[in-house]
């Protein structure tokens, strides 16, 4: 089990903390004896990453992951881009560097004189003292580099290393180029060195067998709202030096063993190939003896099999084989009946550590003394208790192979890999709390590991490198066929400013979500919950976030207004050329945005107390439109309404007027009166347009201008919404879905939503002072486990693909929550 739970721990433990990218300069730079290097793409997303994921925020105060989130350089260094390296200084401890571009505040004092700066000279460079708060560091600038250490000492080394011109190994070159430049963090790890990592987190364990487990280790670390993955590679200069190296020159297969393994398992490893005599000859290499002096009196059977491995149980562990011929690999054992267990015969095995004499290091020694078969699977222990285990587990299918946790987290791996280990989470929590500094026992024991089950690492060989991938990932129940289950949330910074929206992922064909916080930050998080990123801009988002095509190539970007300014954004938070347009007059109402025959010629109305401009798509002057403003200041943005094949343009002003006009700003419609309207919004209802009066009296204006009223009690401020064929209206507490009336709780509610998603209406309502989010059907139907916790009107839709819809609505001041509807 040892070889599992330290594997596991050097990758999924350090990819919690991780870096990408890498300007050539900086690799450079690099300290000769780093053992741990994370390339830091993207500083920022990084730390949203770090700060979203819910393992990470359940277990914020463990000390490990409280270190990262503490180093004073993290927060000094204004560059995005960076190198964070670990070098080994005395016995089990480790320091930092950091690497990037000079940023010439480091070495400055603030202006709140927080910040201590002491200058120490040493081979004719300036090496900086920072004292920032409790913390120091160390400084120098090398070319136009800064190099920052918690050391004193690798200050020095690294002076004396350009001094020296002291080159970068050529295998860390490779794993550093290999690394993906656009994630926001990768792992680089001195797979010779893979020991003395995991004896400087875990000293209480001198765990020597991993110590030329590869060479260096690249990995580009995703850490998402409930998952960690990281996916790379190991390159391999002398492989057969190596642990991994055994599987040079052999083929990859398909990993059986969690169809045998018990779900109480603490995890299994397991090995598989193609060519028996190859391995053997891998073997013989690492055992640094002849193949001549390798018993070959199991080469027979063992070249009958594609898989061996060993599964791990709380006393005991048992080792397995999976043939090709199970009829024959059978034969060639000729084991003992030594009884039977549900049916199933037990045999005994004379040759009780053959075995293991013969795979190590592969599998450590052991005591085959007894073992079954069950389809293609021979299944060895010790004891016959430790068989009826897992025979019990088998027949009663309480096998990992069923377990939805353990499927949905091989979704994420191939099927064939030279090497698989899965590990309990508990086991690995427990074994990091009996390994970690005796100060640090109790915060692993207390460590919140609830909804997390197995952790998963694979490694497939190829020619002089390995491939990578690790998963470890929370198990979010989907529910029952009428539930609706949180799946995620974000946490921002600072309070949330406006709704979240659901905006389309052209990547993914999915949806992804767009939010704004109080310092006018932008943010794009995915339908996981991470922030892909966030931008400032000059003011609050006026309505609701607006999508265009505007390449007319399936990819789309935001567009909003503020105050003073048009935004065109990209899928990557860019501004889009010729964007964002500037206007020296107030803008009052919110962008309207028309596409008449869904041709993506975009129409762009901007409102300007009584004035209207129409731009395209590239935010220029339509010329042929030419309705150019009102008597008085319209009340709401202008409204696009299709009746059979008409276009109608709604403007409403403070007057009473309604002007209803035609694509060329024509006066459409001659509305025969003036009205006291709301600012409810016009909408299309038995063709007619539809809407509210201020004092709570529905208008219905018909195309030829025929105005109606019609008195439905409703009190002002009341408000409705509607398709053509329903309409929803809602006054005091009084939700009314085509004629039929709900009474709910008295409180502060929202103005009622309609959507109309695959031919189904869903009409939707939040409670802001209840914090309840309450979802009805066209008949009126509340549906099952509704309502829910939420804080704002929801966005509803489609966001994964799969059958299920979902919404995102905010749920406390600062969090933005996902829901999916079962």
């Amino acid at each position: 089990m040892k070889k599992i739970v330290v594997i596991l721990i050097s990758t999924i433990v350090l990819a919690c903390n991780t870096t990408t990218e890498k300007p050539n300069t900086l690799i450079d730079y690099i300290p000769k004896d780093a053992q741990v290097i994370l390339k830091i793409n993207d500083l920022e997303q990084t730390k949203n990453m770090l700060r979203d994921n819910d393992f990470l925020k359940k277990n914020s105060e463990i000390k490990f992951f409280r270190y990262f989130k503490k180093l004073p350089i993290l927060d000094e260094i204004n560059q995005p881009k960076g190198l964070l390296c670990f070098s080994p200084i005395g016995k089990n401890d480790f320091e930092y560097t950091y690497i990037a571009k000079f940023d010439p505040s480091i070495i400055n004092k603030d202006s709140l004189n927080q910040k201590n700066i002491e200058n120490i000279s040493y081979s004719n460079k300036t090496i900086h003292k920072v004292i920032s708060g409790n913390h120091t560091f160390y400084a120098t600038k090398q070319d136009s580099l800064l190099i920052a250490s918690s050391s004193q000492i690798l200050i020095e080394n690294a002076i004396r290393q350009q001094e020296n011109k002291v080159s970068v190994s050529k295998d860390l070159v490779k794993a550093y180029d290999v690394s993906d430049s656009k994630n926001p963090v990768s792992v680089l790890i001195n797979g010779k060195q893979l020991s003395e990592v995991h004896n400087s987190l875990l000293p209480n364990n001198n765990l020597s067998e991993i110590s030329n487990f590869s060479g260096w280790i690249s990995v580009d670390a995703r850490l998402e709202q409930n998952a960690m993955y990281i996916d790379g590679i190991a390159i391999e200069k002398d492989s057969l030096s190596t642990t991994i190296g055994i599987f040079d020159n052999t083929i990859a297969q398909e990993n059986k063993i969690a169809r045998i393994t018990p779900v109480t398992a603490n995890g299994f490893v397991s090995f598989t190939y193609d060519d028996f005599y190859t391995l053997k000859k891998n073997l013989a290499f690492a055992q640094d003896r002849e193949i001549e002096n390798i018993p070959d009196d199991l080469d027979e059977m063992l070249s009958g099999l594609s898989e061996i491995g060993m599964i791990f149980l709380e006393n005991e562990s048992v080792f397995t084989l999976t043939s090709l011929a199970p009829e024959n690999t059978l034969e060639q054992l000729a084991g003992s009946a030594s009884g039977s267990y549900r049916n199933i015969d037990i045999f005994s095995y004379e040759e009780t550590t053959t075995f293991s004499g013969l795979l190590k290091p592969l599998i450590p020694e052991f005591e085959a003394t007894y073992y079954f078969t069950y389809e293609d699977h021979i299944v060895f222990a010790s004891s016959k208790n430790t068989l009826q285990t897992i025979i019990a587990n088998i027949l009663n299918k309480t096998t990992l192979e069923e377990q939805t946790f353990y499927t949905n987290a091989m979704e994420k791996l191939s099927d064939q890999s030279s090497i698989l280990m899965v590990g309990s989470i508990k086991k690995l929590k427990d074994y990091i709390a009996s390994n970690v500094e005796e100060s640090y026992n109790k915060e692993w024991e207390e460590a919140n590991t609830n909804g997390y089950q197995i952790a998963a690492l694979q490694i497939t060989k190829e020619s002089n490198f390995a491939h990578i991938h690790g998963v470890f990932q929370k198990t979010i129940s989907k529910g029952t066929a009428t539930s609706v289950t949180q799946t995620a949330s974000t946490t921002l910074e600072n309070k949330i400013l406006n709704r979240p929206i659901l905006v389309q992922n052209h990547r993914t064909k999915g949806m992804d979500i767009a939010i704004q916080d109080v310092d006018n930050n932008l943010y794009l998080i995915s339908e996981k919950g991470s922030i892909f990123w966030k931008k400032q801009i000059n003011g609050a988002i006026m309505g609701d976030i607006q999508q265009i095509d505007i390449y007319k190539n399936g990819r789309y970007q935001l567009l909003f207004n503020t105050e003073s300014t048009l935004y065109l954004v990209d899928r990557d938070g860019n501004d889009v050329t010729s964007y964002p347009k500037k206007f020296e007059k107030t803008i009052t109402q919110p962008l309207s945005l028309f596409d008449y025959d869904k041709n993506k010629r975009y129409r762009i109305l901007i409102t300007q107390g009584n004035e209207i401009t129409m731009l395209d798509a590239e935010g220029k002057i339509v010329t042929g439109f030419g309705f150019k403003e009102t008597e008085t200041n319209l009340i709401m943005p202008p409204h696009h309404i299709r009746i059979g094949s008409k276009d109608y343009i709604l403007i409403s002003e403070e007057n009473g007027k309604l002007n209803i006009l035609d694509r060329l700003g024509r006066t459409r419609v001659d509305v025969k009166q003036n009205v006291s309207f709301s600012t409810n919004q016009w909408q299309q209802y038995q063709n007619k347009f539809t809407s509210l009066t201020k004092d709570g009296k529905i208008i219905q204006v018909q195309s030829d201008g025929t105005v109606s009223l019609m008195d439905k009690e409703l009190n002002t401020g009341s408000s409705l919404v509607a398709t053509n064929k329903t309409l929803v209206t809602f006054s005091e507490n009084k939700l009314s879905i085509k004629e039929k009336t709900l009474e709910l709780d008295f409180g502060v509610y929202t103005k009622p939503q309609i959507f109309y998603i695959n031919n189904k209406i869903y009409v939707a309502i939040t409670d802001i002072q209840a914090k309840k989010v309450y979802l009805y059907d066209s008949n009126a139907e509340l549906f099952p486990n509704f309502p829910v916790y939420g804080n704002s009107v929801i966005s509803l839709g489609n966001i994964d693909k799969d059958p299920n819809l979902e919404f995102t609505v905010q749920g406390e001041e600062n969090s933005v929550l996902i829901y999916q509807i079962n």
